[in-house]
């Protein structure tokens, strides 16, 4: 199974290409806040190239929770590999990979919130007051933030600093049955919004001339 996956919902994106039981053949690294594009188009030209004429059977997107905009540039790429190659675009949760029994992963959402996704995979967000309580039952947290970035809330995470990749996007889904696939298939392929998007209405058709 040929798999072109791309990790850009944190600020050290990944990309990877696996080429059926020759395993990763292409796997590339960049930080990059605001400025995936530059440097994520580079690494989609090398993977193509390695890849050829043999066909491209997925392209995995970590959807998040994470950078809006980095999904988005990631997902605007997959749309332009998936027409010419023909292969499904499929958006994953970035968080499945760092999941395990019973832990929540946890992530600042800013403005006051702080992201959790249970053991279920249900996503929310939660104050800071509630996950202090959440804390409180004993339940483990895994942390995508920094070290030391829980401490004045009192809250010791078992783990800190961790980080979805590409790499864990395709072992997500060789993990995968046959039916959650095409589940996973089926769905749009979008960021994950932990919170209602904000749309904004354009005060212009596109058609008009702007004064």
């Amino acid at each position: 199974m040929n798999l072109l996956a791309i990790e850009t919902s944190v600020p050290t994106a990944t990309l990877c290409l696996r080429q059926g039981e020759r395993g990763l053949t292409v796997r590339r690294s960049w930080t990059a806040e605001r400025n995936h594009d530059a440097w994520l188009f580079p690494a989609l030209q090398e993977a193509m190239a390695n890849l050829g004429e043999e066909a491209l059977d997925a392209i995995l997107i970590g959807a998040g929770p994470g950078s809006y905009g980095g999904v988005r540039v990631a997902l605007a790429a997959g749309v332009g590999i998936a027409a010419v190659t023909g292969a499904p675009l499929i958006s994953l949760c970035s968080w499945e990979q760092l999941a395990g029994g019973e832990a929540c992963i946890i992530s600042d959402a800013r403005r006051g919130g702080w992201t959790v996704r249970r053991p279920d995979g249900t996503i929310e967000v939660l104050t800071p007051e509630e996950l202090q309580t959440l804390a409180a039952t004993g339940t483990p947290l895994l942390s995508t933030e920094p070290a030391g970035a829980l401490d004045k809330l009192g809250i010791t995470p078992v783990a800190e600093a961790l980080a979805p990749t590409a790499e864990g996007l395709v072992q997500t889904w060789l993990s995968m049955t046959e039916e959650q696939r095409a589940a996973a298939a089926a769905k749009p392929a979008e960021p994950i919004y932990v919170r209602p998007p904000h749309i904004t209405a354009a005060l212009h058709k596109p058609w008009e001339i702007r004064k």
